[in-house]
């Protein structure tokens, strides 16, 4: 008997980062992440922040019994393997906006600790993304946002091969005044032709991202449903 695990609940895993999608055990975590300001601004400014423990556990409850397509986002923190065989949170990601029928999402970053910013270990978090977005969802394209004063991140994206498509001025106000807003996008077609990614996967994950993987069979929607009926019956037992 073959098992098989809808797309977005199993974890990510790189050599040496692990995504998992974002679950009640991570509360501690994200509240510390929601507390400081500076690192949300950059990764997520419209979140919500001000949440109890007790808030931000039952929600994240309840989105464990649904798909990507239900919530229309999953979201996943981001481990860095330690060489004892331990793991320590460094950081949030997300695909989020998601639109099943657009093959579209938004892709969203941040490394919440400051000595793996721009390190191989937040490159090759963003290859796992990359791959699980073009080869696993199978969306056709990817878009990110990016403030106006924040250029690094700006440029970062250029260099994975995002284009800038526009500039939404003055869009956003925050405690910095009004923002302008960057939009940028990577079509997977882009994608599949880009050597540095392909070269960088190969380098850091053993594998070529860029690779169209084999056609897999789309799990039947009474399978889904068995499934999240088990988490469920899971997730309850272990309250």
């Amino acid at each position: 008997m073959i098992l098989a695990t809808p797309i977005g609940f199993q974890s990510l895993q790189g050599r040496r980062v692990i995504l998992e999608r974002l679950a009640p055990k991570h509360t501690s975590f994200l509240m510390q992440c929601y507390s400081d300001n500076e690192f949300m601004d950059l990764y997520r400014l419209a979140q919500q922040r001000n949440q109890t423990e007790e808030q931000i556990k039952k929600r994240l409850a309840k989105e464990q019994v649904l798909l990507p397509q239900q919530m229309g986002k999953i979201e996943w923190v981001i481990f860095r393997r330690i060489n004892n065989g331990e793991k320590h949170p460094i950081g949030l990601a997300s695909l989020a906006d998601y639109k099943e029928g657009h093959q579209r999402a938004e892709f969203l970053m941040g490394i919440f600790s400051p000595e793996y910013r721009g390190s191989r270990i937040s490159l090759e978090a963003s290859l796992l993304i990359m791959d699980f977005a073009f080869n696993q969802v199978k969306l056709n394209k990817v878009i990110a946002y990016t403030y106006g004063y924040n250029q690094y991140a700006q440029q970062n994206l250029t260099s994975f091969g995002f284009g800038q498509e526009g500039i939404l001025r003055q869009h956003i106000y925050s405690k910095k005044g009004f923002i302008d807003l960057y939009i940028n996008g990577l079509l997977v077609e882009d994608f599949r032709k880009n050597q540095r990614l392909s070269n960088f996967s190969q380098r850091l994950l053993g594998i070529d991202v860029t690779n169209k993987p084999n056609s897999q069979q789309k799990l039947s929607d009474q399978y889904v449903a068995s499934k999240q009926a088990d988490i469920f019956k899971l997730i309850m037992s272990n309250r």
